[in-house]
C-alpha cells in the first residue's frame, strides 16, 4: 500500500517523527502510561498500531476527538497528524507498537488476510474526517486474549533480543495483523460498537441511571453519575446519551419538569417560582424556557389549561 498520497502539503509543519529506538531496527514497542503519551499533533513515517490495555485514551485525529476504552485497538497510517492524552480520571495505559510498511509486505502483501488489514489502517483517517464510523476494533472475549498475549510476546522480544529474535518478532507481528485483518472482517457484520460498549457497561449505567432518578432534585452532575458508573465524565456522557437517546442534561431536565408539571396541579396555590425549586431546578427563567421547550406551554399556563380540564 502507497502511503505517500496521505503526505499532505498542509501537514508539512507539523512534526514528523522516526522510529524511536537505538537498535535501528524496522520496528519497536513500548508500553507507555498516561504521562508518557506524546500529547503534542504529530505524525509518523511508519505504521502505528496502538491498543488501550488499561483505562481509557483521548485520541484527536483529523480535528475529531475520540474516547478508546479498554479493549480498543487503532491504527494509524504514516503521515496522518494526530495525538493522544490520557483521561485524568483514572489510570490510563496503551501499548505501541510501530514498524516501517515495507517491514512486511514481502511477506504478508500476498496474503488473503492483506487487504483487509490495510484497509483497516489505510481507510481510517478518510473515514473519520467525513464523521462516518471509524474501523477501530473494540476486541473482547478469545480475541482480546490472544491480541493481549501476543503484544506480550513481541515486548518480550523485543526486550531480550535473544538470537533471531528479529525472525521471531515478525512471526508474532504477521500473526497480529492477521488476527486483526479477521477481526475487522467480522466487525463489518457485527453489531456497532457504540452497541457492544454499551453492552459492556450496561449493568454500571443503569445503576447510575437509578441514582439519577433518585437525586434529580438535588444539585445532581454529570461528575456524580460517572462515579457511580465507574467511569470518566466525558465517557459516561458518551455512553448515557447512547443509551436514552438524550445528553444527561436532557435527561435531568425531562425528570424535573415532569416532577414540575405534576407539582404545579398538585399544588395549585404554590407559586411557579417555588414550584420551580421544589423541582430541582435554581433559576426561574431556565426553568420557564425548558418547561416550555418539552410541554409547549408556560408553567402557568399550563397549570390553568390542566385545571380547567379537571
Amino acid at each position: 500500500m502507497d502511503y505517500t498520497s496521505l503526505d499532505k502539503k498542509e501537514y508539512q509543519d507539523i512534526t514528523l517523527l522516526k522510529l524511536d529506538n537505538k537498535h535501528h531496527l524496522p520496528f519497536y514497542i513500548i508500553k507507555l502510561t498516561g504521562d508518557q503519551f506524546r500529547k503534542n499533533l504529530h505524525r509518523h513515517e511508519y505504521v502505528q498500531i496502538e491498543y488501550v490495555s488499561k483505562g481509557s485514551v483521548k485520541h484527536y485525529i483529523n480535528d475529531n476527538y475520540f474516547q478508546l476504552v479498554q479493549g480498543d485497538i487503532f491504527v494509524i497510517p504514516p503521515y496522518v497528524p494526530h495525538r493522544f492524552d490520557a483521561d485524568q480520571n483514572q489510570e490510563s495505559e496503551i501499548i505501541e507498537l510501530e514498524f516501517m510498511p515495507q517491514y512486511i509486505n514481502e511477506k504478508f502483501s500476498p496474503e488473503e488476510n492483506s487487504e483487509a488489514f490495510f484497509d483497516f489502517a489505510y481507510l481510517e483517517p478518510f473515514l473519520v474526517s467525513e464523521n462516518k464510523i471509524k474501523p477501530r476494533l473494540n476486541l473482547s472475549g478469545k480475541a482480546r486474549d490472544d491480541v493481549e498475549g501476543i503484544l506480550n510476546e513481541l515486548i518480550g522480544e523485543y526486550k531480550e533480543m535473544d538470537d533471531n529474535f528479529e525472525l521471531m518478532f515478525k512471526s508474532f507481528l504477521l500473526r497480529l495483523l492477521i488476527l486483526l485483518a479477521r477481526e475487522y472482517k467480522k466487525s463489518e457484520t457485527d453489531i456497532p460498537a457504540h452497541d457492544v460498549l454499551l453492552d459492556r457497561h450496561k449493568e454500571n449505567l443503569i445503576v447510575a441511571k437509578d441514582y439519577i432518578d433518585k437525586n434529580y432534585i438535588s444539585d445532581i452532575k454529570a461528575e456524580d453519575a460517572a462515579k457511580i458508573a465507574m467511569m470518566s465524565s466525558s465517557y459516561f456522557r458518551y455512553l448515557f446519551k447512547n443509551l436514552t437517546n438524550m445528553t444527561f442534561t436532557e435527561y435531568v431536565n425531562h425528570l424535573r419538569i415532569k416532577k414540575a408539571s405534576d407539582l404545579l396541579v398538585e399544588y395549585y396555590t404554590d407559586s411557579v417560582y417555588d414550584i420551580c425549586f421544589s423541582s430541582g431546578f435554581n433559576n426561574i427563567n431556565y426553568f420557564n424556557r425548558a418547561f416550555k421547550q418539552q410541554m409547549g406551554l408556560s408553567p402557568t399556563q399550563y397549570r390553568k389549561k390542566v385545571l380547567r380540564i379537571k
